[in-house]
């Protein structure tokens, strides 16, 4: 049997064996095809697919041994794969050496993601011997791997020599202080690594300080991420000293530290003088109203902050007043979001009258906050005025069919708004007739959603035939309001021929899993629309 086997394939015409290869997944190519002898492997180096094929993400997949064994002889000498994704696969010390041991002669892979398998110290002593030899790979993710401070001590070593490694993930591990101590040691010699991602441990004040001092000098690095790391104010007094004197570091995640206010008045200060930060995340850390105001101050004169999150911060409509005044005279932010931060309609309209002449903000998020009408129409008729805003979030507040007569009244002028957020709220079928009519005249709007929200069958209808003629919206989310079949039909027929809508969500209407094939019938006749999830 064996000898027929090998025969076949010895005489097997090469098209024929292409017709095969083309019934089968990259990972089954790899796996059980490559490897088996010199002619399959010849016939597929010559196999288009494989040729392009750089990307292999086995996040859904349940790897065998075997598997995993033919997948590192494959690297060994493979010359397509770029990016190689092993996620979740309980990899074990052997497996890790193995790997590593291939890629010392691999000169292809750039991007290795290893996250949430476990990399004890052994398996980070091979890593580190991989970084030494290795010249190709730039990205190397150990997210969620259990790695403690005398793994990463291993790594920061290996970080002295390296010259080619530019991202190191090291998100969710436990590392602490003295972790970091090890990292800042190898900022002094390393000059490659520009991105590095230490959220989710535990390296608290003293482990900041570290890498705040070395970072002073530091002329490579652009992106810190220490998202929940219990630095506290005085780590936030710390960095905001560095930011005073390196001019490399354009992104700060610095989200739930319990920065407090006190915290940001000493980043605000530097950021008078910092001319590089370009993102500064600084959600969930209680800055308050107060925050909100040294912010605000800082806002007024800096002209390099793009991005600005205060998502969760308890700042209140005080401290939406004091950003509004910011935003009246700020000329750099583009992004801004103020999710969750308790502001009612009074602040929303000290938001709404400094959009109306703000010139460069594009985002806007206001989601879960406490809006109501009031507040809502006073940010519709700042859309009127508005230019340069592209995406509105208000999620999760109370604004209904008031607040969307209005806004339809804006959105028939504006050239700007690309995407509108208004799940979770209280619009009906009326504020939806005045909504669909907008778009017979809006050439821009491209997104819209509104999941959890009243809506029925005649607000289905109203937006089934205003998309007979609108050719600018793509992306509709109708989930969780109360269409029945019949709504849902007005939909599907007309988007059987609309030609701009590729998705439309319906899951949770009241209509249940019988209808779901019936309606992917009606729109069988657009190949781009995506109707997903209709339940």
């Amino acid at each position: 049997m064996s000898r027929r086997v090998c025969s076949s394939l010895l005489t097997l015409p090469v098209e024929l064996v292409y017709r095969i290869l083309d019934n089968l997944d990259e990972l089954t190519i790899i796996c059980s095809v490559r490897n088996v002898c010199l002619r399959l492997n010849s016939i597929t180096n010559t196999y288009q697919r494989y040729q392009i094929f750089n990307t292999l993400d086995l996040r859904d997949h349940e790897l065998r041994d075997r598997e995993i064994q033919s997948l590192i002889t494959e690297l060994r000498n493979n010359t397509t794969i770029t990016t190689l994704i092993m996620y979740s696969h309980r990899i074990k010390d052997h497996t890790v050496i193995n790997l590593v041991n291939a890629l010392k002669k691999n000169k292809t892979l750039t991007t290795l993601s290893l996250e949430c398998n476990i990399i004890t110290q052994e398996g980070a002593q091979y890593l580190v011997r991989l970084l030494e030899i290795n010249t190709t790979l730039t990205t190397l993710d150990l997210s969620d791997t259990q790695i403690q401070d005398q793994s990463v001590q291993y790594l920061a070593d290996a970080l002295t020599k390296n010259q080619t490694l530019t991202s190191l993930n090291l998100r969710g591990n436990q590392i602490g202080q003295l972790g970091a101590q090890y990292l800042s040691n190898a900022f002094t010699t390393n000059k490659t690594l520009t991105i590095l991602d230490l959220s989710y441990n535990d390296i608290q004040y003293s482990g900041t300080h570290k890498l705040a001092d070395v970072l002073i000098n530091n002329t490579t690095l652009t992106t810190l991420d220490l998202t929940k790391n219990q630095i506290g104010e005085l780590g936030a007094k710390q960095l905001a000293h560095t930011l005073q004197h390196n001019k490399t570091l354009a992104i700060l995640n610095l989200g739930t530290n319990e920065i407090g206010h006190q915290g940001i008045l000493h980043l605000s200060l530097a950021l008078k003088e910092n001319r590089t930060l370009t993102v500064l995340d600084l959600s969930e850390n209680a800055i308050g109203d107060k925050g909100a105001k040294y912010l605000s101050d800082t806002l007024i004169h800096n002209t390099t902050l793009v991005t600005l999150n205060l998502d969760t911060n308890e700042i209140g409509d005080e401290g939406a007043q004091h950003l509004a005044d910011a935003l009246t005279n700020n000329s750099s932010l583009n992004i801004l979001n103020l999710g969750h931060n308790q502001i009612s309609d009074t602040g929303t309209e000290y938001l709404g009258h400094a959009l109306a002449n703000n010139t460069t903000l594009l985002s806007l998020d206001l989601g879960s906050n406490e809006l109501n009408n009031r507040g809502g129409k006073c940010l519709a008729n700042a859309l009127i005025n508005n230019k340069t805003l592209v995406s509105l979030n208000l999620a999760s507040n109370e604004i209904g069919d008031e607040t969307i007569e209005k806004l339809a009244l804006a959105l028939r002028n504006n050239k700007t708004l690309t995407i509108l957020d208004l799940c979770d709220n209280k619009i009906t079928d009326s504020g939806i007739q005045h909504l669909a009519n907008s778009l017979l005249t809006n050439t821009t709007l491209i997104s819209i959603d509104l999941r959890l929200n009243q809506i029925g069958d005649q607000g289905a209808k109203c937006f089934a035939d205003v998309l007979r003629t609108n050719r600018t919206l793509m992306k509709l989310n109708l989930q969780r309001n109360d269409i029945t079949r019949k709504g849902a039909e007005y939909l599907a027929i007309v988007l059987a021929d609309h030609t701009t809508v590729t998705e439309i969500y319906l899951r949770w209407n009241r209509f249940g899993e019988e209808q779901r094939e019936h309606l992917r019938e009606l729109t069988n006749g657009n190949e781009r629309l995506k109707l997903t999830e209709i339940m």
